[in-house]
């Protein structure tokens, strides 16, 4: 099995990712023919041999043919439209679905707002369109020639200064940049300038992993050159086609049907929203993370990080505390355990499940606010239903649940305890009324 290995010494970006693609033999004909059933018109693709700092690369130009539209503001719906309406393979088609969703999760995260009304300004232009449907369609392309098994990310450089943006000067890197790569490593570079845009951090963080300490054997590699030229390092994405120097687990993400994603922009999340999961109701969240669940009742396999920690001398009302933080900062699941101790002491276990990417955060947050002195991590793999969120009528009124799909397709319907218990005091209610309602909704998804 092999690894597709995202190095980023000068960031990443969408034309970049295309370019390395191209550079490691994808044809750029079958880039530009799955992108061609996509109904929008206004562009070409080409490429071209350039040298970045005496590094040869493939640039890939995103050439703008028509102005109407080319630039235009467009809602999330409006491109998970387009993909719906395509003929891209159904797993590029996944990851596009997702990279969006991520997309719209951290917009709405930054400028404190519910996804749903959410407008793309420069990645909603046809030329984003192209960078980032056409990159999910070449990883598709080769994982599937060079049977790679999984995708990481080494080092990620971001850049310093400013850039101008439809909302005007940012600081480099953009909020919406810094949202996606939560839980990944960043390093500035010493010159100004944008190195990692939102659809290269987009894509980095939703499809790859972190590399961390994982040896590898590099058996390709692929130099995808940016526009610009910067004085502290070459700007290139290198792709590296390489084989874990250990076993390990497939673990390629397995993205998010259109369907989902639309449901998911168009209910719509708030501005408080993260792009990581807060609670158990979120567990399920696309993103990011990092690696949500595909669609048609498939079981999806992730990799997850698991700690582990057990104390004997903590206050017992700071649990509550630790348990809030640690959802806050994007843990999928908390749970403890009353364990017995040297020396007959009775103690706590406390078991954190966390997104690869999360790991060592979650640990320094445990560190520093509890008694232990160490953290274990462990990865594992998990297979899980893929689910979303959904609103339901009841004569009491509107109650979220949760809408996971089984194998054979049929759907399970959970109602949200949370969105359960502020209908019934809002309608002064008994909680069991509520929830008996809730199989009785008019607009309950059928399990025949």
């Amino acid at each position: 099995m092999k690894w597709l290995v995202f190095d980023c010494p000068s960031g990443a970006a969408g034309d970049m990712t295309l370019g390395a693609l191209v550079d490691l033999g994808v044809p750029l004909e079958f880039i530009r023919d799955a992108l061609a059933t996509l109904p929008f018109e206004g562009w070409t693709l080409r490429a071209e041999r350039v040298h970045r700092s005496s590094i040869a690369a493939t640039q890939v130009h995103v050439d703008i043919v028509a102005t109407t539209g080319a630039h235009a503001h467009r809602h999330p719906s409006d491109i998970l439209e387009l993909l719906q309406a395509g003929k891209v393979s159904p797993r590029a088609c996944a990851w596009a679905s997702a990279t969006f969703l991520r997309l719209a999760q951290a917009e709405a995260a930054v400028h404190g707002m519910p996804i749903s009304a959410v407008h793309f300004h420069e990645v909603g232009a046809v030329d984003a369109i192209v960078d980032i449907v056409g990159a999910c369609v070449g990883l598709d392309w080769l994982c599937r020639e060079q049977d790679v098994r999984g995708m990481r990310v080494s080092q990620l450089r971001v850049g310093r200064g400013t850039v101008r943006t439809q909302h005007g000067r940012m600081p480099v890197p953009p909020p919406a940049v810094l949202r996606l790569l939560e839980g990944f490593a960043i390093e500035w570079g010493t010159a100004e300038g944008e190195r990692m845009t939102p659809t290269g951090a987009a894509l980095v963080s939703t499809l790859a992993r972190p590399l961390e300490n994982d040896a590898i054997r590099v058996a390709r590699t692929g130099y995808g050159a940016g526009t610009m030229e910067y004085p502290d390092a070459p700007n290139v994405l290198r792709l590296l086609l390489a084989e874990p120097a250990q076993t390990a687990a497939d673990d390629l993400p397995a993205g998010v049907s259109v369907e989902e994603a639309l449901a998911a922009v168009r209910d719509g999340g708030h501005a408080h929203d993260p792009v990581h999961a807060h609670d158990h109701a979120h567990e399920h969240e696309h993103t990011h993370a990092h690696h949500p669940a595909a669609s048609g009742g498939s079981i999806a396999r992730t990799r997850v990080a698991v700690l582990h920690t057990q104390m004997d001398d903590m206050i017992p009302e700071f649990y509550g505390d630790l348990m809030a933080k640690l959802f806050a900062s994007g843990a999928l699941d908390v749970f403890y355990t009353p364990v017995q101790m040297k020396k007959d002491r009775p103690g706590t276990a406390v078991t954190i499940v966390a997104r690869a990417a999360d790991a060592e955060r979650l640990a320094t947050l445990v560190l520093d606010e509890t008694t232990t002195l160490g953290v274990r991590i462990a990865y594992e793999e998990r297979f899980e239903l893929p689910r979303h969120t959904a609103s339901v009528q009841t004569p009491f009124g509107s109650v979220q649940v949760k809408i996971a799909t089984r194998s054979d397709g049929t759907p399970r319907v959970v109602p949200e305890y949370e969105s359960v218990r502020r209908v019934a005091e809002a309608a002064g209610v008994p909680l069991l009324d509520v929830y008996q309602a809730v199989p009785r909704a008019p607009d309950l998804p059928s399990s025949s």
